[in-house]
């Protein structure tokens, strides 16, 4: 991806989850400008678990961090309201 400053690299990393990888995330993102977590919202499980996610990229990296809502197509079967900042 080139941006006006030069060419950015854009790496995904897609770790399933797992809690085998979460060991992994400081040598994934140290040198990232930003992480992304991304959850299914059909599973209350995959939202509750971001917080440990969520709490390693921050001690990494800080307190910039992007939830994401995977199955979106699911969002009319739930009464949600939804934030936008």
């Amino acid at each position: 991806v080139y941006l006006d400053e030069g060419p950015v690299r854009l790496q995904l990393w897609d770790t399933a989850g797992q809690e085998r990888f979460r060991s992994l995330i400081p040598s994934y993102i140290r040198d990232s400008a930003a992480a992304i977590v991304v959850y299914d919202i059909t599973n209350r499980k995959s939202f509750e678990n971001t917080t440990k996610w969520i709490q390693d990229i921050i001690n990494e990296r800080g307190k910039d961090v992007i939830i994401a809502l995977k199955e979106i197509e699911a969002v009319n079967n739930f009464n949600l309201s939804i934030l936008y900042i």
